[in-house]
């Protein structure tokens, strides 16, 4: 039996979705392996306990001097951090940081903004290289728009939690509105939705706020409720077991980097905005949205935007090259792919709770849109 280490804080959605996807692999392949795992923080300084010795080790390298007792230690290991310390000799799973970063602007950019802002993070080290910030940026830049950012090493960790705040919301009052933002953690998104209250900035009309990590909890709180990239935490986890046990079996080593592709966005009130000139298309697409799980139908879209189902099908026609009706269905079909991805729920419960009239409708729909079956598609999101 293979004594294993996770060095994971577990206080996230990003780090229990991790120890999910370590344990379904375990699951799986039917290794008998001896997991040794407590609970963590995620501020926490996260080392390799005095004493403990085995084979194998999956910790998020997020200081040097884990990485240094990893080094020490001769015990194979995989980073699954945005940190690459011991490159080359520590191996890594992680996800895509790049691909995240352009999934971000491309979402934005869906949205119709044409101003957009990033916040970096102070917690993090100096020498911290952000490839998923500059990332954005240049996929920005690419489109012909410009990005503000906000230096975040302006920000003294230690000072009053109010200062911080007063300092963003001071900065937020300098960009043009609406303005999408970017953040690299929910926790910076959070300051920035509450500097954004302080000083008299509406979320999301002027200021629309975007998470770069997922946290169920953290969004849950939030008012308004946080948007966030859903960064495939459960395929990092199973691919960083899978990438360990070849390593633990001789079949692969330190030099391995296996990255993970983000899967998409998970759309709350803090992006709930589409830059349109048209108010009666912001109200059906803000009706589709609270209610895709309901039987709806284009007349109800219509009503809504008070306006007639023949204009509306033209409004959506000219600026979103988009039927109502098949908005309704995308809608509904990112819903159901978020669940088959997250969650153990059943076709039947997925199908009803995002809007379809039966399982059948819902395997019709994705064999049309996208190619396979809900079943396929779940599949293919836990081998990720």
């Amino acid at each position: 039996m293979k004594n294993v280490i996770v060095l994971i804080e577990t206080s996230t959605g990003w780090g229990s979705g991790m120890v999910r996807g370590i344990a379904d692999y375990l699951d799986e392949c039917g290794e008998p392996w001896n997991v040794f795992l407590e609970p963590r923080g995620k501020f926490e300084p996260l080392r390799i306990p005095k004493g403990w010795d085995g084979d194998g080790i999956i910790a998020r390298v997020n200081n040097p001097l884990l990485a240094d007792e990893i080094l020490a230690s001769g015990i194979p290991c995989v980073n699954v951090s945005w940190y690459d310390y011991g490159k080359g000799i520590i191996a890594r799973c992680t996800l895509d940081e790049e691909e995240s970063g352009r999934l971000a602007a491309k979402y934005y950019l869906e949205k119709k903004y044409t101003h957009f802002a990033y916040c970096g993070s102070p917690w993090r080290p100096d020498y911290y290289d952000d490839l998923f910030g500059r990332a954005y940026a240049q996929y920005l830049a690419t489109a012909g728009f410009p990005c503000f950012n906000f230096p975040p090493r302006e920000i003294d960790p230690e000072q009053p939690w109010i200062d911080q705040l007063r300092q963003l919301g001071t900065w937020l009052k300098t960009l043009p509105t609406p303005c999408a933002v970017l953040a690299i953690d929910t926790q910076t998104s959070r300051q920035l939705i509450e500097a954004a209250k302080l000083v008299g900035l509406g979320v999301p009309d002027a200021i629309a706020v975007l998470a770069g990590e997922y946290d169920e909890l953290a969004s849950g709180i939030t008012r308004p409720k946080l948007s966030m990239l859903d960064n495939a935490a459960h395929s990092v986890g199973h691919n960083a077991a899978k990438l360990l046990d070849r390593i633990m079996h001789g079949q692969a080593d330190g030099s391995e980097l296996v990255t993970i592709s983000p899967t998409n966005v998970i759309s709350a009130q803090s992006t709930d905005w589409t830059v349109l000139p048209d108010e009666r298309l912001v109200h059906a697409l803000r009706f589709v949205r609270d209610n895709y799980h309901r039987p709806i139908q284009v007349a109800d879209l219509a009503e809504h935007a008070g306006t007639s189902r023949r204009l509306l099908e033209q409004l959506f026609d000219r600026y979103l090259d988009i039927s109502p009706s098949r908005q309704i269905l995308a809608v509904r079909l990112d819903a159901a792919k978020q669940l088959l991805g997250r969650s153990v729920l059943s076709m039947s419960e997925i199908a009803a709770r995002c809007g379809f009239d039966s399982p059948e409708v819902m395997c019709r729909a994705f064999r049309r849109e996208v190619s396979m079956s809900p079943s396929e598609y779940r599949q293919r999101r836990r081998l990720q």
